[in-house]
């Protein structure tokens, strides 16, 4: 099995499912009603991808599973087609590929570095998304180094749920060659704890009554590596980093398939590193009150203060912090936890880190796992942060959950005082041991 954490029952339990799905489909599929076809034709885009990336985490071989490739992507094909002529206005513009989707890198990642046939790339490229405003720039440049006439838009619209895990490789590409080795082992690194929405944790077990099986690799990682012919040696030995798949590619097809592009060329166009937050100047800013109080925990940075206040509001009082903290937490500037939920206070401690630059924080692996691990956690991260110029201050709204904010240390009294005038309780992490 390739998966690091992988459990046999809970791959069992994904094939049993989609053998189930297949079975039906083929003895039933032709005598349902037409929404029913439908149905399960959008659900068979799914599965198909994730067909494909279970067979991997199981450990099946690569021929066997380039062989399944082939065949699903033909699948997905059909599949497209069929909605999109049998689907309502507005819903039938299907292509199973559409560059954001953590599956649809996975597949196409699989795809692009297993299958040496020579016609294969213009393959796939039938089931990716031709609606260039709902394409991701990242993706699109790592399908262009193997699709040569693969187009590319003038402008990306971007999203910040996959930006977490596409930024760090698009400011890697951006680098002078010589300096990617080392920016994709410094991601590498950060890899799983990047990954914890998308599933990954430090302890995956079966639990009852559900399956938090995480069967995911750095596929987009590897299809980078491939492109751009990136030394791979500092960190091949990465539990989730694909390194057979990578190893497949440069033996089989790097110099047959892929001879046509020069070494390191990738897609043959200058990357362009995505845009950092955009930042005020704390010092001279001209909000007061409530957007005063969104800027300083928001550090300045201005897309994510309108965020906030664009679903907020600027109220005179906060009488329930609730609503306030899931815009801020949105936004990576807050952590707004169940109190019971270690792993998301952690995740967003980290985040927050992140944002100002201020490199990783992963906090007490545990045990004990729960509310003594956030709590460990908050008081490690308050420490933490301190000699780095920033404060935490937890806030208290009287429920089950975590609320907390951080703050550049020159600001700290100002928050505390504009806090006091908003009815928002603050008040120091050490402060929540003696609730």
């Amino acid at each position: 099995m390739r998966d690091p954490a992988g459990n046999t029952t809970s791959y069992a339990e994904f094939f049993e499912h989609y053998d189930r799905h297949m079975g039906w489909r083929k003895e039933k599929f032709a005598t349902i009603k037409l929404e029913r076809q439908i149905w399960y034709s959008y659900e068979q885009i799914r599965l198909s991808q994730q067909m494909v990336l279970h067979r991997y985490g199981r450990g099946d071989r690569l021929d066997e599973i380039q062989s399944t490739v082939r065949s699903h992507t033909n699948l997905l094909i059909d599949d497209a087609d069929f909605l999109r002529t049998n689907a309502e206005e507005g819903m039938n513009q299907v292509y199973p590929i559409d560059g954001t989707w953590r599956r649809n890198i996975s597949f196409a990642g699989l795809a692009l570095l297993l299958v040496e046939a020579p016609e294969y790339p213009e393959l796939l490229h039938k089931i990716v998304d031709i609606d260039l405003k709902r394409r991701a720039y990242l993706t699109d440049v790592l399908f262009k180094a193997f699709i040569p006439n693969y187009p590319l838009a003038k402008k990306y619209k971007i999203d910040k749920y996959s930006a977490v895990w596409m930024d760090p490789i698009q400011r890697a590409l951006a680098l002078p060659a010589g300096e990617r080795a080392q920016a994709f082992a410094i991601h590498m690194k950060n890899w799983c704890r990047i990954m914890r929405p998308w599933g990954w944790k430090p302890n995956l077990k079966p639990v009852y009554g559900g399956d938090n099986l995480f069967c995911d690799f750095a596929f987009e990682v590897a299809l980078a590596v491939c492109a751009y012919d990136i030394d791979d040696s500092a960190f091949n030995d990465h539990p989730y980093y694909p390194r057979d798949l990578v190893e497949h590619y440069r033996t089989k097809i790097r110099h047959n398939r892929d001879a046509w592009r020069a070494h390191g060329a990738g897609a043959g166009v200058p990357i362009v590193a995505p845009p950092l937050p955009k930042k005020a100047d704390l010092s001279k800013s001209k909000h007061k009150a409530f957007a005063r109080w969104v800027e300083l925990v928001c550090d300045g940075d201005v897309d994510a203060t309108e965020a906030v206040l664009e679903t907020i509001g600027k109220p005179r009082k906060v009488e329930d912090i609730d609503e306030l903290m899931e815009a801020l937490a949105e936004s990576s500037q807050a952590i707004h936890s169940d109190v019971k939920d270690d792993a998301t206070t952690l995740l967003q401690a980290g985040r927050i880190a992140e944002q100002r630059a201020l490199r990783d924080f992963d906090g007490p692996p545990g045990p004990p796992f729960g509310p003594s691990r956030c709590r460990a956690g908050l008081l490690a991260f308050a420490d933490w942060l301190q000699p780095r110029g920033y404060r935490l201050v937890d806030l208290d709204n009287d429920d089950d959950a975590w609320h907390a904010v951080v703050v550049k240390t020159e600001y700290y009294a100002e928050l505390l005082e504009l806090s006091n005038s908003l009815k928002i309780r603050a008040r120091e992490p050490d402060a929540v041991d003696n609730d």
